[in-house]
């Protein structure tokens, strides 16, 4: 079994930052050249999406740029798999594998990614319960309670004004009851930037190791998602009052 690469501590708040998709050079060195120095770098090779025709991801191609970044500068990459064929593939710049909230359910996907020893990501599904989503963790046990991260994004309501609901109470409980590090989608639950940040405050206060955040140098010229992504400012705010209040309970804010 391979160390857990980000070797997480019980007494960090670690904030994982990037773009939904890569798009290219340019664009994630303007994110890792950023003043706060992210170290921890998310960003889609493969994107599933709900349209056919939207951008699905570079592949190969961003790949490419992920290893030619890694060569001037160290970073840890994460990244979502969404086939069984991705994964070797991905394995040479992968940190840490992410499973979306589509692929919960994709038990042969889990049972693979079992066998690799690198820490996963566990996107709650729209619609699971609690129980559902501890039932598909279960697939990943062969990587050990450490490398099994939780991700809380929001699940699906009859209300229409944000893009889904951010269940802080799922956090909260997870916290009490199992041994899992568990982290917030903020961007995913709020769906819209003006809300993002002090949706990542109030999962800090409910006791989140950690936040998965969208960011773009030019999130109105973002190839998905970019209605939901912070630009480079908003994440310096972002991070001086993450760092103020992590440090009210007593922790450190890691990125």
């Amino acid at each position: 079994m391979e160390k857990n690469p980000l070797n997480f501590r019980p007494n960090e708040v670690f904030l994982i930052v990037g773009p939904c998709a890569v798009e290219s050079e340019n664009q994630l060195r303007q994110i890792l050249d950023h003043e706060t120095r992210p170290t921890l770098i998310r960003g889609g090779i493969h994107k599933m999406r709900t349209n056919a025709k939207s951008f699905q991801g570079l592949g190969d191609e961003g790949l490419d740029v992920i290893t030619k970044l890694k060569k001037e500068r160290p970073f840890d990459f994460i990244t979502e798999v969404t086939d069984i064929r991705q994964i070797e593939n991905l394995l040479p710049t992968t940190s840490v594998f992410q499973v979306g909230a589509r692929n919960m359910y994709n038990y042969e996907l889990l049972k693979e990614l079992s066998r690799y020893g690198r820490p996963v990501i566990l996107k709650r599904a729209f619609s699971a319960t609690i129980t559902e989503w501890l039932g598909a963790a279960e697939y990943l046990f062969n990587l050990g309670e450490k490398n099994i991260i939780l991700c809380e994004r929001g699940v699906r309501s009859f209300d229409n004004k944000l893009r889904n609901l951010l269940d802080l109470g799922s956090v909260i409980y997870l916290k009490k009851n199992t041994p899992f590090k568990v982290i917030v989608d903020p961007s995913h639950s709020m769906g819209y930037t003006q809300y993002v940040a002090d949706a990542a405050y109030a999962a800090v206060a409910a006791g989140a190791d950690g936040l998965i955040v969208e960011v773009h140098p030019e999130p109105g010229v973002a190839l998905s998602d970019g209605q939901q992504a912070l630009n480079l400012a908003q994440l310096t705010e972002m991070v001086k009052t993450l760092k103020k209040l992590t440090t009210v309970f007593e922790k450190e804010l890691r990125m």
